[in-house]
């Protein structure tokens, strides 16, 4: 007797099977697509309320996680994602080190506790597979920085220097920040919903 292997979906092909089933799809075809029993299917379908609800209170969506167990450290989990996507919405690299001294960093202020989560590299490749995070090189100079901050800058600059009386040698030379540019990392993590991972262009004068 032949025994089928076992098939252990993530939330985003359930959410697929879902939509499948709203357009009429019958249950055997759904199966034989996704090698589950009609079984499977329908218990999908009993549960497509609960499924959906937990895909939309979060920003991440279903990405590739199987599951609907909550965390333990649900709030730091949450507050540590939000963090990633807001810095990557601004284009900046992140690194599996940042994410780790940033959540040691949020579990102090949420537990108001020094010690007691470490952030391994287990927690981080966990973390990472939860929501779908990747890392990807960084494509060139796609991006221009704001300019228009440019202006304000040096009005502030130029008040700075006329209040304190300052003279050229008192400000700071920056001729040599290409070479620290030029160190700068060429791979970022980046969300499961970025396609390329764009850098920023830098201008000094």
């Amino acid at each position: 007797m032949a025994f089928s292997k076992h098939v252990t979906l993530t939330l985003d092909q359930k959410i697929e099977i879902i939509k499948l089933m709203e357009n009429g799809q019958n249950y055997s075809m759904i199966a034989e697509k996704y090698g589950i029993g009609k079984s499977t299917v329908g218990d999908i379908k009993r549960n497509k309320e609960k499924i959906m609800k937990f895909v939309s209170t979060t920003e991440r969506g279903p990405g590739i996680r199987k599951t609907l167990k909550e965390l333990e450290n649900l709030v730091l989990e949450n507050a540590l994602f939000i963090w990633f996507m807001q810095q990557r919405r601004r284009h900046i690299p992140i690194s599996g080190e940042i994410i780790c001294e940033k959540a040691r960093l949020f579990h102090r202020e949420i537990t108001k506790q020094e010690d007691g989560f470490t952030a391994s590299r287990g927690w981080l490749n966990n973390f990472k597979h939860r929501h779908g995070i990747r890392r990807l090189k960084i494509t060139g100079e796609k991006l221009s920085c704001d300019e228009a901050s440019i202006e304000p800058f040096r009005n502030e600059l130029q008040r700075v220097i006329n209040e304190n009386n300052l003279d050229l040698e008192q400000i700071y030379n920056a001729d040599e920040s290409g070479l620290f540019w030029r160190i700068l990392p060429e791979h970022t993590l980046t969300s499961s919903h970025e396609k390329n991972a764009p850098g920023r262009k830098i201008r000094l004068e």
